[in-house]
């Protein structure tokens, strides 16, 4: 945000409606930037540029009931937001529907295939059996929705990938709350790719002793180092960002004995923890698109 100039900059999201949309008509939105000064977009203004980085802080529906009252009426401030999110002369770093597709592994796993980028072998089925013949006698499970949730005392869980014995998962309903198993891949090699536009940036770090999912090692996360050893995935990453049509991406893949496999893109991911000068190039690469630069 300190890149870019207070005058003009609008922070907007689910929870904040009240302090920053004063107007909005089929033609005209007017809103409340960070200076405490009214911008107004539309078809009577200048166009402008955005970047939808999420709908709604983590929690602000924390113990409200679906289908109640307090549900109405945080749907309608979603409502609201759309509106807001589809106005034409808004143009975003992605578009509102690539951005909630590419959120979908399936949906990425499928551009990785059309892109010709390599994945683990990958299924969704309620029969540990059927997994089993496909996929081996252990494989990792992943949450096809959020990998995070908050408890009724709002104190974070984050499901960390792991591999599984088929055996345990005997009654177990895997579609209940659909879960992808995926095949072990051993990993040599961790890679953040975060891309913005036609630009990528890598991060390394050593699997050796990590966790199969590396974020479960609080120290992972401030082991990366930049690197540019990997141009060929890096054009891999932009391919597959392109395919999705996501303008940001941040992706992570692994290094194993027989080459880079991609795992999961975030459009809205994380960077700021990658080692510099990755964190401040990209920063400095969104606030420059934002800018019109």
């Amino acid at each position: 945000m300190d890149l870019l100039p207070a005058r003009g900059t609008v922070v907007l999201d689910a929870a904040s409606q009240s302090d920053v949309v004063q107007w909005l008509d089929p033609v005209n939105v007017r809103l409340v930037d960070i200076s405490g000064a009214a911008v107004s977009v539309g078809a009577n203004h200048m166009a402008a540029r955005g970047w939808i980085r999420r709908l709604a802080p983590a929690g602000w529906d924390l113990g409200v009931p679906l289908g109640s009252h307090a549900a109405a009426r945080l749907s309608s401030r979603l409502a609201l937001l759309a509106a807001i999110l589809r106005e034409p002369s808004l143009t975003w770093v992605t578009p509102v529907d690539p951005l909630f597709a590419a959120e979908n592994k399936v949906v990425q796993y499928r551009a990785a295939l059309t892109a010709g980028v390599r994945i683990p072998a990958t299924a969704m089925s309620g029969s540990p059996g059927d997994l089993v013949e496909e996929l081996g006698d252990s494989f990792v499970l992943k949450p096809l929705g959020p990998g995070h949730f908050q408890e009724p005392d709002g104190s974070s869980q984050v499901l960390y990938v792991k591999k599984v014995p088929a055996a345990e998962l005997a009654g177990i309903d895997l579609l209940d709350a659909p879960f992808l198993a995926q095949e072990v891949v051993a990993a040599e090699t961790h890679l953040r790719i975060v891309t913005v536009g036609s630009r990528a940036w890598t991060a390394a770090l050593d699997a050796t002793g990590l966790p199969i999912d590396w974020r479960e090692h609080e120290s992972a996360h401030h082991t990366f180092r930049a690197t540019d050893r990997w141009p060929q995935v890096e054009e891999a990453a932009l391919r597959l960002a392109a395919g999705l049509g996501v303008g940001y991406s941040s992706q992570d893949w692994l290094i194993d004995r027989d080459g880079p496999v991609f795992l999961d893109l975030n459009p809205g991911g994380q960077w700021m923890f990658l080692p510099e000068p990755i964190a401040t190039s990209v920063a400095q690469a969104l606030a420059a698109w934002l800018a019109g630069r």
